[in-house]
């Protein structure tokens, strides 16, 4: 090396540091995709579903599951060949090979025995705690509930014979649920303030008060318990309820183990089963798999299955009728008690209307006949606008094979009626609401109970059953007397109270006029007189889109209760527009024919089929 020539510089040049122009196109562009980032993640987070992460758990601890049993029968196996080769004498690269392998199979054995022992220990501590996740599943959190809403002992309600309030009108009291207190006309009307009013009208120089005990959403348990709360003595309790007995008590999303066959493991999954029986890790990890397992909602096009299970157990029912037998027992003698007059309404629903929530067969159904029944079903279906007498015959034939199927019952009733034949129609609707696996509407024998109880006592009885199917033009019970599922409307909550008032006429009540006529409510009158105006009736068309919104999803096919929906919505653009309500296109909606004056009950008179 030249000594005279200039020695290289050690330190290394300075690093370059980025401009603010570049640090700024950097930061722009870098900030949208952080941001973007973040907020898919806050997105995903809030939209995913928390049955989603619970599929994932499922996935990986079967996995685990099944890797573990692989890896332990895999060692097992390679320990017994590896010894058999240790066995062979001499030294060899095939015996230095099972030693290696008698080596790894025995740690993994030993790990498997810690993993076993820390198993144990860990199911030991759990005990007989409950396998659901964080809140249970929705099936067993809905058993758990349903255990704690049936009825209590019925000795537990103590009712008054002595009242706060004292007043010197008369009152109508009223006990029930939510078309009891007049829903969805509860802002302007109820069967009581009507009842109040037409007894003011009729009956010179007494006055009336109502006091609507009825709440949306409770049992006649309920009620009956709410009774020690009146305020005044009741000079008419009025008993109408029985809508709620199962709806209140049982959610919607409630799915039993209901079909003898379901979920039956094959012959493999068995055998499979029995040869891992032993495992501690396996029955910690299977706790597991079932906590995800029943945290996932069962594939659903978002309503229920066409062959479905009813919500209910056949012990859970005789418990509910039981119990609404002896309350409304215990109601009617504390009227007698306080010297009441007691008026009975055995509540009707829309039968011919509205649909039923839930089609079942017996639980001994196999499978392979279930799904029978769906395509028979289905095959009919698809012939009702075509040729409706082959659908007919389809479900017919069908009825035969399968006589409990709700489903079948109701379509067949809506051919009938078609056809002309409302007698046949009626009776149909009737066994389909009967037969529905999540009553929404009072079935026939909780509305026996009513005519068996007014038997016993000195009570006025409105037969609702008979009394609407005798008031319809045609005799079905559908929009025309019904708001939806089994709130009356307009037409209906007057038609009950001309019944009550009617009662009361009957027996002269409170000094009634021997020569005054009948009572008639005059329906414009009325929706003068409770303020029933255009922007109420567009409420209702509002309040019946709310209703059917609610409740599509509890059915198979929401498509009649979607078409409901939009029939209401377009009422309620008409009035808004200035349509007429009576003209708005909705059957229920502001129709002021006269209410028929025809027989509204008879106790020891045999049911209407």
């Amino acid at each position: 090396m030249d000594p005279t020539s200039p020695s290289p510089d050690p330190t290394p040049p300075p690093r370059t540091m980025p401009s603010l122009r570049s640090l700024g196109i950097l930061a722009a562009v870098l900030a949208p995709v952080v941001l973007a980032g973040i907020y898919g993640g806050f997105h995903i987070a809030d939209t995913t579903p928390q049955w989603v992460y619970w599929a994932i758990g499922l996935r990986v601890l079967q996995g685990i599951d099944a890797l573990y049993a692989v890896a332990v029968f895999g060692a097992v196996l390679g320990l017994a060949l590896a010894w058999h080769g240790l066995s062979r004498r001499g030294r060899s690269p095939r015996r230095e090979r099972s030693f290696r392998i008698v080596l790894l199979t025995g740690s993994i054995l030993l790990g498997a025995l810690g993993l076993e022992a820390a198993s144990a220990i860990i199911l030991a501590r759990q005990g007989r705690r409950s396998a659901l996740p964080a809140g249970g599943s929705a099936s067993a959190r809905d058993d758990e509930k349903v255990g704690r809403k049936l009825p209590k002992p019925i000795d537990e309600v103590e009712l008054p014979t002595e009242f706060p309030e004292k007043s010197d009108r008369l009152t109508v009291a009223v006990v029930g649920e939510s078309s009891a207190a007049g829903v969805p006309f509860d802002r302007w009307l109820s069967i009581g303030s009507v009842v109040s009013w037409g007894l003011e009208r009729a009956i010179p120089g007494r006055a009336f008060q109502h006091e609507t005990l009825a709440r949306s959403g409770d049992t006649l348990e309920g009620q009956h318990q709410h009774l020690a709360e009146i305020r005044h003595r009741p000079d008419v309790l009025i008993v109408y309820c029985g809508h709620n007995e199962f709806s209140a008590r049982i959610p919607l999303s409630r799915d039993r183990a209901y079909y003898a066959d379901a979920d039956r493991p094959s012959l493999a999954s068995t055998l499979a089963e029995k040869a891992v029986a032993w495992s501690f890790v396996h029955k910690l990890v299977a706790r597991n798999i079932e906590k995800c397992r029943i945290a996932i909602p069962p594939p659903s096009n978002g309503n229920r299955a066409l062959i479905d299970s009813p919500a209910y157990t056949p012990e859970e029912y005789d418990l509910l009728l039981g119990d609404f037998r002896r309350r409304l027992e215990a109601i009617a003698s504390y009227a007698e008690k306080l010297g009441s007059i007691l008026v009975l309404i055995a509540p009707p629903g829309n039968d011919s209307g509205y649909d039923p929530n839930r089609s079942y067969l017996p639980p001994e159904t196999p499978e392979i006949e279930r799904q029978a029944v769906e395509r028979a079903y289905l095959a009919a279906k698809g012939l009702e606008e075509s040729d409706p007498s082959a659908a007919m015959k389809g479900y017919r034939d069908l009825l035969e094979r399968a006589p409990g199927f709700a489903a079948a019952r109701w379509r067949l009733a809506r051919l009938l009626a078609e056809q002309g034949d409302t007698a046949g129609a009626y009776e149909q609707a009737i066994a389909a609401r009967d037969l529905d696996g999540y009553p929404q509407r009072c079935p026939t024998a909780f509305q026996e109970v009513y005519r068996d109880t007014a038997r016993r006592h000195d009570a006025i009885y409105v037969d609702g059953q008979a009394y609407f199917h005798a008031v319809s033009p045609d005799g079905l019970l559908d929009d025309r007397l019904f708001h939806d599922a089994m709130h009356p409307s307009y037409r209906g909550q007057l038609a009950l109270a001309q019944a009550v008032l009617r009662g009361l006429h009957a027996r002269r009540a409170f000094g009634w006029p021997a020569d005054a006529p009948e009572p008639v409510l005059d329906p414009a009158e009325c929706a003068e007189h409770f303020k029933l105006d255009p922007g109420a009736w567009r409420t209702l068309c509002l309040w019946g889109m709310m209703s059917y919104e609610i409740t599509g999803p509890a059915s198979f096919d929401p498509t009649l209760r979607r078409f409901k929906y939009e029939a209401f919505a377009r009422a309620a653009d008409s009035i808004e527009m200035g349509v007429p309500p009576g003209a708005a296109g909705f059957p229920g909606i502001g129709r002021m024919e006269p209410i028929p004056v025809v027989p509204y009950g008879d106790a020891t008179a045999p049911a209407v089929p």
